[in-house]
């Protein structure tokens, strides 16, 4: 994970960097030095010989760059936040940490001798700083998930109070990540409770490395997506029992440098269920094998439900069902026996969007006794649940697993009780508006 330093020129990023990278022993990279580098001229004959937008084309290419690193400080030049690709890149595994100044203290620290040349000709340097400075904050305060106000700090209490709010993350691993609805149901928790805190996407392809990250920096806690859900366990601290026995985690807390993994995927289930029928002693066909299924078919059976796990993999189904206890499992030729059931459960990614038009069960199966459960989220109503609907089937959304397994991670991370109304309305919002995850299981 990248600690990506952002802000006016004058802000400090660069000392700041510095002493950060020197504190976490980590590189630090500089990226107009690294401009200058590829284009072998200096900043002022760059802008003199071809312009700004000769800059800006080659600062492009060093945020793409720095983005495919990792464990760095980069401390960014000033204007990376014009060009909104850069932002997207460098928050893929990085947290931008915005160094804020005031006029004042940034025309003070540049000096009015300064060589670099303003971005419009025939600006004094105050106005230049002035006018550029009013742009390009609200660009600052969007892209940051950290803002670290400088005045009157030194460079190393700048680092140190970074350090420090560090500690106030919540982050999603996985990969891919940037379609994730999870960040916006946990930071409308946070902001609706006046919370300190901050959830952000990380794109992870080394959980070993993620962990220790976690770790070193003192990040809170994570929600762990695919596909690192079994492996991440190897490298945590404790496990949960629950997450023990189902063989995944979807939650890591760090308690001091002390990792403790949990699985809130069944939980998450179960409450979407139970808000419209009770379990105990009710025949439950689910559909999958894979990590949610595992997660809901150890919750189903400790309500005291009957449970038939299919699968179009048989052994699949079987492994599964031998875990958990199920009655029965098979494969799908076995559907019919859904007459008898009443609740019917989509444990795998048929319907999701953008293929939407699918359904893994066809219509003639479904009976108005069914209650009928999606865990597919996007589309927010699924091809399943229309026709499931059709036929005088109750139906439960895909979302309120969603909701209800970050509820619980909500307070796992924060000690508070999550606020319900304002972390649903986040996500119908974003699903209504067709904000939609590309990808089954992205939390």
């Amino acid at each position: 994970m990248n600690i990506v330093l952002i802000g006016m020129r004058g802000s400090g990023k660069t000392t700041v960097g510095r002493i950060l990278a020197r504190k976490l022993g980590r590189e630090v990279i500089e990226m107009d030095r690294l401009i200058a580098q590829r284009v072998g001229l200096s900043i002022p004959e760059i802008v003199a010989r071809y312009g700004w937008s000769k800059f800006r084309d080659v600062e492009e290419e060093i945020a793409s760059d720095a983005a495919g690193l990792h464990n760095i400080v980069n401390a960014t030049g000033g204007g990376v936040v014009t060009e909104g690709g850069n932002v997207a890149k460098l928050k893929k595994n990085g947290v931008l940490v915005w160094l804020r100044a005031s006029l004042d203290a940034l025309a003070k620290r540049t000096g009015e001798d300064s060589k670099r040349p303003p971005l419009v000709s025939g600006r004094t340097r105050r106005d230049d700083i002035e006018i550029t400075l009013s742009e390009r904050e609200p660009l600052y305060r969007k892209a940051a998930d950290l803002v670290i106000d400088t005045e009157n700090k030194t460079p190393e209490e700048v680092a140190v109070a970074i350090m420090k709010s560090l500690k106030r993350i919540c982050c999603l691993i996985g990969d891919p990540v940037e379609h994730s609805l999870s960040p916006l149901s946990h930071n409308a928790g946070y902001q609706a409770l006046g919370i300190d805190y901050v959830y952000v996407p990380f794109q992870v392809k080394d959980i070993k490395e993620a962990t220790e990250d976690i770790r070193r920096l003192g990040i809170r806690g994570a929600s762990i997506t695919l596909p690192h859900k079994t492996s991440a366990i190897e490298f945590l601290d404790h496990i949960d029992p629950l997450a023990e026995e189902i063989g995944a985690v979807n939650t890591v807390v760090n308690d001091d440098g002390i990792l403790t993994g949990y699985n809130t995927d069944g939980d998450g289930a179960l409450k979407a269920l139970e808000e419209v029928i009770a379990l105990g002693g009710k025949t439950v066909v689910l559909i999958g094998s894979g990590g949610v299924a595992s997660a809901v078919a150890f919750g189903l059976k400790k309500k005291g439900a009957k449970l038939m796990i299919l699968n179009r993999s048989e052994d699949k189904a079987r492994r599964l069902a031998e875990r958990v206890g199920a009655e029965d499992f098979g494969n799908l030729a076995k559907l019919p026996l859904m007459a008898t059931a009443d609740i019917l459960i989509n444990a795998t990614p048929v319907g999701m969007w953008p293929r939407a038009n699918q359904s893994i069960i066809p219509r003639g199966f479904l009976h108005n006794r069914l209650t009928v459960f999606d865990t597919v989220y996007n589309p927010k109503e699924t091809k399943l649940l229309t026709e499931a609907r059709e036929k005088g089937c109750a139906i439960i959304y895909g979302y309120k697993m969603l909701l209800y397994q970050a509820v619980s991670q909500f307070e796992l991370f924060t000690g508070h009780q999550a606020p319900l109304e304002v972390m649903e309305s986040a996500l119908t919002q974003a699903l209504e508006g067709e904000k939609y995850a590309t990808h089954f299981d992205r939390r």
